[in-house]
């Protein structure tokens, strides 16, 4: 597969997934534009909801890496129920510690997990076939229903964050319903045969989970570092635009794994991935640059925060971080597809846990929007410096048995 063979294989790929992380950032803008009270409380609902939709999201590679074993299906359908109802138990299990409005708005928030968990399904199917451009349209009408149907109810005086939370959810049924009748209307099975142990399936999950779980979980650890900070709740309220807006910069990259793999499996050039990089690199900061500069120009940013975002230094970090973003996700494809999960495993829980063994162990200065934006690159600077001490150590291992 050559670089232009790549960008074909990514380029639906990522308008799906861009649409998709418009979403965020124009809801928060509405939320942020009647009150932030109701950002900071859906910035709440909105983390404990991806920490469990991490346990969801990797179906995709899992689908990628196994094929679509009719084992792999069955798997993916009890995962999605799992998920849905332990994390309802969970969340009526601490109804005393939160509040009954927020316990209320993450029920509502978790019925979008089936739709997700039939949507990362399909989405696998498509990229097998070599049809992504389906995942577009699909990501396109989710979009215009969640938007506008979070406007529409906004204007029916329906609360701010329940409007976007319920928006978020008919976006949600609506992109898994109508992707599905557009994979059968193309003929693609969704399943092709069996013969593969569940066994089998655990460990490519569990490895993608991890992965996933470094990006959604990122979220939710960014909300409780913040808790740990003076002053950390004012830059919460905040927190769901500055994700928002992260999202605009890795939009097209987000699930750069899953699409690595597919092009690994083709076993290309060194030079044409190199290419191919290179040119995501440029493409996912200039996005992200002149979306900011649409909402700028049409002052769609809330009350006070465009000399928050809209500065040199806010810029240079949000391109850096998905600079850093492309370079993790193209080690972590070539680690799994040569199978060396456990090195992918440690590095992920060891970024995870230090940051928070930090923010409870030191009293962390309050450095406003930034130090949210610090958190999340963290995250993944401290995961990339565990594969460069895993590359050394294996450079070392090398040169001992050469010398030998």
């Amino acid at each position: 597969m050559n670089t232009a063979g790549m960008l074909r294989l990514w380029f639906p790929s990522a308008i799906s997934i861009s649409l998709l992380n418009l979403e965020l950032p124009i809801i928060s803008l509405i939320l942020s534009a009647y009150s932030l009270k109701a950002s900071g409380d859906y910035a709440v609902a909105l983390s404990t909801f991806m920490f469990a939709n991490a346990f969801v999201f990797p179906l995709c590679a899992v689908v990628i890496k196994m094929k679509k074993s009719a084992e792999t299906l069955m798997f993916s359908a009890l995962l999605a129920v799992a998920v849905f109802l332990i994390f309802n138990l969970g969340v009526w299990g601490f109804r005393q510690h939160i509040s009954p409005h927020i316990a209320f708005i993450t029920h509502v928030f978790s019925l979008s997990l089936l739709a997700v968990g039939v949507r990362r399904y399909l989405q696998g199917c498509c990229i097998l076939e070599g049809k992504t451009a389906l995942m577009s349209r699909a990501s396109f009408v989710r979009v215009l229903v969640s938007v506008l149907g979070c406007y529409a109810l906004t204007r029916f005086q329906v609360p701010v964050d329940m409007a976007a939370i319920l928006a978020l959810v008919a976006g949600a049924y609506t992109e898994a319903i109508l992707l599905l009748l557009l994979v059968l209307r193309q003929g693609i099975r969704l399943h092709e045969g069996g013969g593969r142990h569940y066994r089998q399936i655990i460990a490519p999950y569990f490895s993608a989970f991890l992965m996933t779980a470094s990006s959604l979980m990122s979220n939710i650890i960014v909300v409780i570092c913040l808790s740990r900070v003076i002053g950390g709740s004012e830059v919460l309220q905040y927190w769901p635009l500055t994700f928002g807006l992260i999202c605009i910069s890795i939009g097209a990259v987000l699930d750069i794994e899953s699409i690595l793999l597919k092009i690994l499996g083709h076993q290309p050039q060194k030079k044409q991935q190199f290419s191919f990089l290179a040119l995501l690199c440029l493409a996912a900061p200039l996005l992200f640059v002149a979306l900011c500069l649409i909402l700028d120009r049409f002052d769609l940013l809330p009350a006070g925060s465009r000399t928050i975002y809209m500065n040199a230094e806010f810029f240079i970090a949000i391109v850096g971080v998905s600079m850093l973003w492309i370079l993790r996700g193209y080690i972590r494809a070539n680690l799994m597809n040569d199978n060396r999960l456990r090195i992918i495993n440690a590095s992920i829980l060891v970024a995870m846990m230090t940051p928070l063994a930090v923010f409870y162990a030191v009293e962390i200065p309050n450095y406003g929007v930034m130090l949210s934006l610090s958190i999340f690159s963290a995250l993944i600077i401290l995961e990339l410096l565990c594969y460069g001490l895993y590359g050394m150590t294996q450079a070392l291992q090398r040169r001992q048995i050469a010398a030998e």
